[in-house]
């Protein structure tokens, strides 16, 4: 009888280990709790960088509008249109912020290794962003203050907000390259990344 007993248990055992590693098995094709957590995080960052979209699509036109008015010197569009600049980029910031919160939150939870590395390559470029649109917003707050007091400091905040405007695009730039090598990285591993 111990025999039998002992027999028993080892298959008990068996089974259960039979289970556990198909419990197992099946958590990793469905992704598991951590992967459905960055995706569900993910969801969300596009949902906020869809407002960001729908901002800088309903502000194109500012830097026209605003060269337009600089040409034909008229100080109070060229401060309306800062002003509404300036709004445009701190309702944009925060969406962007709150996007890159959740990529970096996705990318610290245990999931593969590979999705981390898209993750985080997604996250270092939108923080690329935010740093550009954060200079831009400064350079215009510069502008606004100082347009159409004439003399040196209308000039030198005129060459800041052309530098920041420089520097605006350079980060978008390097931003571009973030996102083009995460983007490398889905479509070699298209079943490990997506939502």
């Amino acid at each position: 009888m111990p025999n039998k007993e002992r027999a028993n248990a080892a298959l008990a055992l068996v089974l259960l280990a039979s289970v556990t590693l198909a419990c197992s098995a099946l958590k990793n094709l469905t992704g598991g709790g951590a992967r459905t957590e960055a995706n569900k995080l993910v969801t969300q960052a596009q949902q906020e960088l869809a407002e960001v979209d729908r901002i800088d699509t309903e502000n194109d036109s500012k830097l026209s509008d605003l060269n337009r008015a600089e040409d034909e010197n008229n100080a109070a569009d060229v401060k309306r249109i800062l002003e509404e600049s300036m709004k445009a980029l701190d309702e944009g910031l925060q969406h962007g912020e709150n996007a890159a919160q959740k990529i970096e939150q996705a990318s610290k939870l245990d999931i593969d290794p590979i999705y981390r590395d898209y993750l985080q390559l997604k996250a270092q470029a939108f923080r690329k962003q935010i740093d550009a649109y954060k200079r831009l917003r400064d350079a215009a707050q510069i502008m606004h203050d100082n347009y159409g007091k004439g003399g040196s400091a209308e000039t030198q905040a005129k060459a800041d907000f052309r530098k920041a405007n420089d520097d605006y695009r350079k980060l978008l730039n390097e931003a571009r390259d973030l996102h083009r090598k995460a983007d490398a990285i889905a479509r070699q591993n298209p079943q490990k990344i997506g939502v």
